[in-house]
């Protein structure tokens, strides 16, 4: 064995800092693990279609609040209907 002139217990405690901050900084920059990627094609939903609304009321926009899942989701700011 090799002298590194670190005690046992020195070692092990360098090693388990090291350990501990690669996890919280892989913990802070690392991908969310709530965030889930679709790994393949078979598991993305496809795109809707595209809306062509026009110009639409107050009432009329309320549809397209997002609960139902075959309608897109639309919000407006300052008049303009994103989707």
């Amino acid at each position: 064995m090799v002298y590194t002139g670190l005690s046992l217990a020195t070692f092990f405690t360098l090693l388990a800092m090291i350990f501990a901050t690669y996890h919280v900084f892989s913990g802070i920059f690392g991908p969310s693990e709530t965030h889930h990627l679709p790994r393949n094609l078979e598991e993305m939903q496809p795109l809707l279609p595209q809306v062509q609304l026009g110009e639409i009321t107050a009432e009329e926009l309320k549809q397209y609040d997002g609960f139902d899942p075959n309608k897109p989701l639309l919000m407006a700011i300052k008049s303009m209907i994103y989707w």
